[in-house]
């Protein structure tokens, strides 16, 4: 196992580097750093950027924000799809605002957000709105895929609430959810981060990189650009080390 995963990490390594070489001829073929600096240039202002005076609250804002709309969504979703895949009117009650949410462009539901509830509390809304559709489609599919006879020999013998959720449902339905949770949570991040954009918070990362395009600094985009992946990427490690932990419990 181990000889695997260090061959993943080298390929991933060479394709990063790839990357890097092919990113730099382009760009003295361009030759132009504000359509698209070298990559030095990128790494430079990374680093001033980091060890700037506004970086770690402008991370924590954005992280904060991505968070609770994703915990609050996850709590929201989780109730909803639960009561609608054990009560079938529901379902049908629900599912019009579930696809109204998901057709609804990204666009229109900042502009919305940004009138409702203004510039702190407006991308948490649009983060809640845009991966709510993934997250109650996830878990109701799995609560439609619970074995029937599993409940209905549950039935039979009588077996608590609290076990049938423990033993029958939470088992089946994990692996949705876990599947939501790492499609969401970088989507989130990235939502919010785009509604920071055109809604400006005062101290943020998506301010940030309004800033930088507003100064032509592209190497600023680039290296916050770079931030949010980086913070994507740690979203998915933490989300597969979850899975890791639930598939040793189970």
């Amino acid at each position: 196992m181990k000889i695997f995963t260090s061959k993943d990490k080298l390929y991933t390594a060479g394709a990063v580097l790839c990357l890097l070489i092919i990113w730099e001829v382009i760009a003295r073929i361009v030759g132009a750093r504000i359509l698209l600096p070298p990559p030095g240039e990128t790494l430079k202002e990374l680093v001033f950027i980091i060890h700037s005076e506004n970086f770690w609250p402008a991370v924590i804002n954005t992280i904060t924000r991505s968070l609770v709309g994703f915990g609050l969504t996850f709590l929201t979703a989780a109730v909803f799809a639960v009561l609608a895949g054990l009560w079938k009117p529901l379902h049908y009650l629900f599912n019009p605002l579930v696809v109204i949410t998901k057709a609804a462009p990204p666009i229109s539901v900042i502009l919305l957000a940004l009138i409702w509830l203004g510039t702190e509390k407006a991308p948490v809304l649009v983060g809640f709105l845009v991966i709510f559709p993934i997250i109650y489609t996830n878990i109701i599919t799995g609560v439609d895929n619970v074995e029937p006879k599993l409940i209905e020999m549950a039935a039979m013998y009588k077996v608590r609430r609290r076990r049938m959720i423990l033993d029958v449902y939470l088992p089946a339905v994990m692996p949705y959810v876990l599947a939501a949770c790492s499609t969401a949570l970088g989507l989130n991040l990235r939502v919010v981060i785009m509604a920071e954009v055109l809604s400006q918070p005062p101290v943020s990362m998506g301010s940030s990189l309004q800033s930088a395009r507003v100064f032509l600094n592209t190497a600023g985009v680039f290296a916050w650009t770079t931030v949010a992946v980086a913070l994507a990427a740690l979203f998915d490690s933490g989300v597969f080390f979850l899975k890791k932990k639930v598939e040793a419990w189970k």
